[in-house]
């Protein structure tokens, strides 16, 4: 069955619809099928969506609107569908403003006829497919269907004039084959065309679809990423894509390994006109090539020296894991009711070889950037079921709480690795406690209480630290099942000098104790700022006042006469 051709006639005269309509019911070759429009804005959304195949458009259209207004308007917003136009008599001066403003065809009122009306629809639609096909081999790279130079530039251009309206960056890169040349002058050009091609595919599954990747001639491409949040970001996809690209490849029988070089400019740190953009990430991508192996360089020393920091960083975190140089410090919560050690909260460190001891804030965030905060999660979950362990066997075994990201609360791998440690280790959940912060609550409820839900099962509890800070829901606090909430120490530090802080630490302990929540009070360092806690009857306090990142030896030590120390102050 042949296709039925769509019509759109956008004309205000019904007597003109039904000739229209008429002569194309005399049409012997195609089915056509005659949509009438009376109103311009409603054509233009039915033509920039492609609802029809062709329009016939009345140039001379009542009112203070013109079909060249029309016709311009259509050309500005892209559209494809081709459009005739047509006058009640010859006008040379309208036919040339009509095909320059994008018409396809031109026809005279009271002489058309059946034939002319189906040969100029046809015509028109077929000058439309070519025109389509003529810009596809303008823009794009006929061997690996990328955008070309041309299309490139403007994208680029784009993206200065996105930036520069949202005061954001973007980022370019120019990529080079290291060993294309080599390639291409052993197997012949046909290994060379598929392997160009085969580099495309793989750099183009690299990215977002958001990016664009291009060939801009040879062995040489170009990649333009969106908004850029992070130099380090940036770093990993360049890194990615070279060890991509040195993959081995299989052409034709042969099987080869080349390298790529890559150049990188962040708009407007290296530029912000597009030719300057280009030269820095061109001369980026040489300073790459100078090396002996595949890499990436950014244009400015500034970020290069910044960005191999971090890469050191990074492999420094790695080599530490693998050497055991972390280790964890203790902070006891202490009943301030008897005095005596009620949980103990776990802090790890790095002892670094150069640096010394670093504190977890100092190196949370690489960990993250080098994708070895999983691997890091075990370590940690590891240690805490060692060290519960540890003191099960000195007597003294204590709830030990641990804080987290809010991402564990939802991953399957961190689960399923911390109920097989409690398996191995034959201890009890009840002996742990994970703690979240508060800013984590107000984001995604339903997701959070299912997993502090899962935790529960495993008759582990979860504690909310920074309690009282930022925004808070005390209608979340009330459903979800939190045992442990911790007040932030800024609270503290004034309350027993400040009355209105004092009241507000008291309203918080009454609130806790009315959702049946143990409180605790963090960052106690004075005598007095203990005497006050025990006296509004909050739970647990921890601080420098009671013992404050304790070894593990000492920790155990502490243990021992803390309810005698605690009970004498």
């Amino acid at each position: 069955m042949e296709k039925v051709t769509n019509i759109l006639l956008v004309d205000d005269d019904r007597q003109e619809y039904l000739l229209i309509g008429y002569l194309l019911s005399e049409a012997q070759h195609t089915d056509y099928r005659l949509i009438w429009c009376q109103d311009l804005d409603e054509a233009m959304e039915q033509i920039t969506r492609e609802q029809c195949d062709v329009v016939l458009l009345d140039y001379h259209w009542g009112g203070s609107r013109t079909g060249a207004e029309f016709l311009r308007s259509a050309r500005n917003k892209g559209c494809r569908v081709p459009v005739i136009v047509m006058t009640d008599e010859m006008e040379a001066e309208v036919d040339r403003d009509a095909i320059r403003e994008g018409a396809s065809d031109y026809l005279i009122r009271g002489r058309i006829d059946s034939q002319l009306l189906e040969r100029a629809i046809r015509y028109a639609i077929e000058r439309k497919q070519i025109e389509l096909k003529l810009d596809h081999l303008a823009h794009y790279d006929h061997l690996t269907g990328l955008p070309n130079r041309m299309l490139f530039r403007d994208r680029l251009q784009h993206a200065i004039a996105l930036a520069h309206r949202n005061q954001s960056e973007f980022t370019l890169l120019y990529l080079d084959l290291d060993g294309f040349k080599q390639v291409n002058d052993r197997y012949g050009h046909d290994v060379g065309d598929e392997l160009i091609r085969q580099c495309a595919g793989r750099l183009s599954n690299c990215l977002r679809r958001s990016d664009t990747v291009a060939r801009i001639g040879g062995d040489e491409f170009t990649v333009l990423l969106g908004e850029t949040a992070n130099v380090t970001q940036v770093a990993a996809l360049a890194d990615k894509l070279v060890a991509t690209l040195s993959k081995p490849f299989r052409l034709h029988q042969h099987q080869v390994t080349i390298g790529c070089s890559v150049g990188i400019a962040i708009y407007p740190d290296a530029g912000s006109e597009a030719e300057t953009l280009q030269r820095h990430a061109d001369l980026a991508m040489y300073q790459a090539k100078q090396q002996s192996e595949s890499c990436y360089r950014f244009f400015t020393e500034a970020l290069n020296q910044q960005v191999n920091r971090q890469l050191l960083l990074h492999q420094e975190l790695r080599h530490g894991l693998r050497q055991n140089q972390f280790d964890a410090s203790y902070r006891p919560r202490v009943n301030l009711l008897t005095g005596a050690v009620d949980a103990v909260e776990l802090t790890p460190f790095w002892m670094h070889p150069q640096k010394g001891k670093l504190a977890y804030t100092e190196f949370a965030k690489p960990i993250d950037e080098s994708g070895l905060a999983t691997l890091f999660n075990y370590w940690l979950i590891d240690r805490v079921c060692a060290d519960i362990s540890r003191m099960k066997a000195a007597g003294c075994a204590k709830k030990m709480v641990l804080s987290i990201e809010p991402e564990h609360l939802f991953c399957e791998k961190f689960l399923a690795y911390l109920s097989t440690a409690l398996n191995e280790s034959a201890l009890d959940g009840a002996l742990l406690e994970f703690e979240i912060s508060q800013t984590i609550v107000n984001d995604g409820l339903g997701a959070i209480k299912r997993g502090i839900e899962r935790l529960n099962k495993m008759n582990i509890s979860v504690g909310l630290d920074h309690f009282g800070s930022g925004h808070s829901s005390f209608l979340h606090l009330q459903r979800l099942p939190i045992k442990t909430l911790k007040i932030d120490s800024d609270f503290i530090a004034d309350a027993p000098q400040n009355g209105d802080e004092s009241n507000l630490v008291s309203a918080l302990i009454y609130l806790a104790h009315s959702l049946k929540k143990v409180i605790v009070a963090s960052g106690v360092e004075r005598i007095d700022q203990h005497q006050l806690l025990r006296a509004l009857q909050c739970d647990q306090a921890q601080g420098s006042y009671y013992k404050h990142d304790l070894s593990f030896e000492s920790l155990c030590r502490y243990f021992v006469g803390s309810l005698e120390e605690a009970a004498s102050r």
